[in-house]
């Protein structure tokens, strides 16, 4: 299953590529993150970012790969707690205050065999992230 999931992914991502040019990098645990344009990298070179153990306000957005919103969910995460999925974790560890990342997800790095009251279990998703803004 988890194979199955990594090549609809796979493809999704291709095919954002192929239509409008979007670069993409694969996180450690399988998921895709559309790349930061060339002015974003280098604005995040100065910028601050999550380092383990340090509290951030986060804001994600949960969609089927079809489009449809499964959930939205704001709230204050330490970093490398586990607390959001994976996915997410990985995610914004690059990322800068008030930046947005667009994350392509299989199924076992979002919400696994179990799935949440509003997700199914083995559900490929795309989440858009906001790392909002560090909490003291």
């Amino acid at each position: 299953m988890a194979e199955r999931a990594d090549a609809d992914i796979f493809a999704m991502v291709d095919s954002l590529r192929k239509a409008d040019g979007a670069e993409f990098v694969q996180l450690p645990c399988g998921a895709w993150k559309k790349r930061r344009d060339e002015a974003e990298r280098q604005a995040a070179l100065y910028a601050d970012t999550p380092q383990m153990n340090e509290k951030w306000r986060v804001h994600f957005r949960t969609y089927t790969l079809d489009g449809d919103m499964l959930q939205d969910v704001e709230g204050d995460y330490t970093i490398k707690h586990y607390k959001m999925p994976l996915v997410l974790e990985e995610a914004v560890e690059d990322m800068c205050e008030g930046e947005t990342a667009v994350v392509y997800a299989p199924w076992y790095t979002a919400y696994g065999v179990h799935g949440t009251d509003i997700v199914k279990p083995y559900t490929n998703v795309r989440f858009e992230v906001t790392l909002k803004s560090k909490e003291l």
